[in-house]
């Protein structure tokens, strides 16, 4: 039969053992964290993406515009406009 110094190593060894294996709640509110961090990040990068689309959008129409211009004005000039 073990001595309660022997059944108190044992349990003492286990719990060491298990620290490595199993997480603690400060290693879970570490990574609760990180997880947050990550969201914010991805969050500002999806709104930053929304942004650039829209302004590729008016870009791009104001390119519209400025090719129908000239399509329209080339041959009043007697010139060519190729695009």
């Amino acid at each position: 039969m073990l001595s309660t110094e022997e059944i108190k190593k044992l349990t003492d060894y286990q719990v060491e053992v298990f620290k490595d294996v199993f997480a603690t709640k400060d290693d879970l509110k570490e990574v609760k964290s990180t997880l947050h961090s990550l969201q914010i990040s991805l969050d500002s990068i999806a709104k930053d993406t929304k942004d650039i689309k829209a302004k590729q959008g008016i870009g791009n129409r104001r390119i519209k515009d400025l090719e129908d211009f000239a399509d329209e004005a080339a041959p009043k000039l007697g010139m060519k406009f190729e695009h």
